[in-house]
């Protein structure tokens, strides 16, 4: 899901300098208008890069024909829009904007699911993936000849999820899910991202489009919320790293120092597998608590317009008051609620710490003990990322 963002970015630059270009005296009405045009487009093209991505993931992790997959997964991408084209295939990607990718997600798990059984039960390689492909052809093209347009089938489905996410509880649902897995060593927002990152890019989608079209934006949770009660990465770990810069184990201290910088950009696993966080019971209940406090906050500030909906996405390479600045389209007040965020993060990790604190001063051997089991969980995720086979069979 992460590198498919790239094409998002790629494509929205793309689509806002086709012809004919902006120029300097272009209105900034216009402008806007124009680079929401082109970042739906970026959503639409988001979900052909995933299917590419995904199909080629999956090939390699069960052994069936790369290119071949590649092919038949976006040739099923390609039946789920509607046909023939109004205009081009750019004006439907913009029409089906962030639907695509979950579009692409169910057309090319589908697509890998018939390769992979017909590999099981065909003899040969030729053989079985050509039957693969067959079967392909017969459930989405049939689809296609009946006229049921598979991205607007989703996207009456994805409708009821992104209603039922703009809550207050279907959003510290989530969040106490991502957060939980982390304690275990799962990457909680990677392992949750194929059903929650569909959803609440749908919502963000839809802010955008409201804004576009001089309307309030619709929905308070986004998948761009997270950046208020995420500071620093899950867990909110930017104010647990400001905590330990007054630490009185020295280890502690110099990991601070360390961290602090990546920590600000939201890359936080120096500290996750580093204190360590995970399998850590001194320091679960904070970092289950900070982020379900902070995203209850933001919420509620965005829900009394204390605070700007956030309308667009951008990649997690600014600090967090930056990109709340900048996802809420210039709200100043947004740098306020991140700060406020972080300070009350910092009070509620205090204790706990100090605490974890006294028990490594009287147990010196329980750290170590706990580092050495991180650094093994850590270990395994790099393993499953260099061999991403492994992790299937």
């Amino acid at each position: 899901m992460g590198p498919s963002f790239a094409g998002l970015i790629a494509v929205t630059v793309i689509a806002f300098f086709t012809p004919p270009e902006p120029s300097l005296g272009t209105s900034f009405t216009a402008l806007s208008n124009r680079f929401f045009a082109a970042y739906h487009v970026g959503f639409g093209a988001m979900g052909v890069v995933l299917t590419a991505l995904l199909a080629d993931r999956l090939a390699r992790a069960f052994g069936f024909n790369r290119p071949l997959a590649w092919i038949v997964s976006l040739g099923a991408f390609a039946s789920g829009l509607k046909w023939p084209l109004a205009d081009d295939l750019a004006v439907e990607l913009g029409a089906i904007s962030s639907t695509s990718i979950l579009l692409g997600l169910v057309t090319t798990l589908a697509t890998g699911e018939a390769f992979r059984f017909a590999r099981k039960y065909v003899r040969g390689a030729i053989a079985a993936d050509t039957a693969g492909a067959f079967a392909v052809a017969i459930v989405f093209g049939g689809l296609a000849l009946v006229h049921v347009t598979l991205g607007d089938v989703l996207l009456t489905v994805i409708r009821p999820l992104v209603s039922a996410s703009d809550t207050l509880p279907g959003l510290l649902l989530v969040v106490f899910f991502q957060t939980l897995l982390w304690t275990a060593g799962v990457h909680g927002p990677a392992f949750l991202s194929g059903i929650v990152t569909p959803v609440f890019l749908k919502a963000l989608d839809e802010n955008s489009q409201a804004v576009a079209a001089h309307q309030a934006p619709p929905h308070i949770v986004t998948i761009m919320l997270s950046i208020f009660y995420f500071p620093g990465g899950s867990g909110a770990t930017l104010p647990l790293t400001l905590v330990m810069l007054r630490s009185r184990v020295a280890r502690l201290r110099k990991l601070a120092i360390a961290s602090i910088l990546p920590t600000v950009w939201n890359v936080n696993e120096t500290i996750i597998f580093g204190v360590p966080l995970v399998m850590n019971p001194s320091l679960t209940i904070p970092f289950l608590l900070v982020p379900l406090v902070l995203a209850t906050i933001t919420y509620l500030a965005t829900w009394l317009n204390l605070v700007g909906h956030t309308i667009v996405y951008l990649p997690p390479v600014f600090p967090s008051f930056v990109t709340a600045w900048l996802t809420t389209a210039g709200d100043w007040r947004a740098i306020v609620l991140v700060f406020i965020n972080i300070a009350i993060g910092a009070i509620i990790y205090a204790p706990f710490f100090r605490a974890y604190e006294k028990a490594i001063v009287a147990q010196p051997s329980e750290q170590n003990r706990l580092l050495r089991e991180a650094e093994a969980i850590r270990e395994q995720e790099r393993d499953k990322e260099m061999h991403p086979e492994r992790s299937t069979q």
